[in-house]
């Protein structure tokens, strides 16, 4: 259970743990949307971060991407955390790539979920996405927090809230229960537009896995494939019909990060682009 104004959840299994596992959620996200994680990695030490903002974390001003990664690193330090599995998602798979960027010497492997490079990838999927939904992204916003169950629909892939009623119901109450001030909305929505990691991400060295929905209306695909081009080694997960939360629509998420960080290959290496037919052969897409 959480607790009102706690940075984090640490969950800590029986024995000797296989190792740390640190989430970092994104925009208006909490510890709460990644408690699906626990049954599939029971035998890893789990530390799923609450952003600034959220839950009652207090919110730095001026916020930004760096200063979310600054809290990342400083609450592992407290908790003498030394080394860690780091998995990103949305405005966390940029503070992840921040952190990777601060203590590379402390990220074992590295999971970037539905995310890019930032801008000027960022600028682009807005406009695409604003051309898509028919409103600009302020407008979305605000339809959003009036039509939560409509306005959230677009975040998931095609006809999901209908196959899955009631994770999608899960997914809007806690969102609801764990919702942010208008202010830290704000401020995370900015943060995020200012990100780039252009000038850093192709000096990662931390081997890491790239996991995109194909049907990701807020960061597209191709911004997630650019990034995993950018990362020297990495590999790409594309999920099939997968939109915006591929931990709560696709069944084996959670398989595929653990495997990744019991150093198995659930992914492919991107050295050079492939053809449609490759990507399938090689088993990259993966029906959620």
């Amino acid at each position: 259970m959480e607790s009102f104004g706690q940075p984090y959840e640490d969950y800590r299994p029986q024995g000797t743990p296989a190792g740390t596992l640190v989430i970092l959620p994104g925009v208006n996200s909490g510890a709460y949307l990644m408690a699906n994680a626990l049954p599939t990695l029971e035998h890893w030490r789990v530390i799923s971060l609450n952003p600034p903002g959220v839950n009652g974390v207090p919110l730095p001003l001026p916020f930004s991407v760096k200063a979310y990664a600054r809290q990342v690193v400083d609450t592992l330090s407290r908790l003498d955390v030394k080394d860690f599995v780091l998995v990103g998602h949305s405005l966390g798979g940029y503070a992840a790539q921040e952190v990777a960027r601060l203590v590379p010497d402390r990220v074992k492997r590295l999971v970037l979920v539905s995310t890019s490079r930032g801008q000027p990838d960022t600028a682009v999927d807005i406009a695409g996405m604003q051309k898509r939904i028919g409103m600009n992204f302020w407008d979305f916003q605000q339809h959003i927090s009036k039509h939560e169950g409509e306005g959230h629909k677009p975040l998931f892939g095609p006809g999901f809230a209908d196959r899955e009623p009631e994770v999608y119901e899960t997914f809007l109450k806690l969102r609801r229960r764990h919702l942010p001030t208008q202010a830290a909305t704000l401020a995370h929505l900015s943060a995020g537009g200012m990100f780039s990691s252009m000038g850093f991400v192709r000096k990662l060295r931390v081997p890491t896995l790239v996991i995109h929905g194909n049907a990701d209306n807020l960061v597209t695909v191709d911004s997630g494939r650019k990034l995993s081009e950018a990362i020297p080694g990495a590999q790409w997960l594309e999920l099939y019909g997968v939109g915006h939360f591929p931990m709560l629509e696709y069944a084996s998420f959670w398989d595929k990060v653990r495997q990744f960080a019991e150093e198995a290959t659930p992914g492919v290496e991107m050295a050079q682009p492939e053809s449609l037919l490759s990507r399938i052969m090689k088993g990259m897409w993966v029906r959620g």
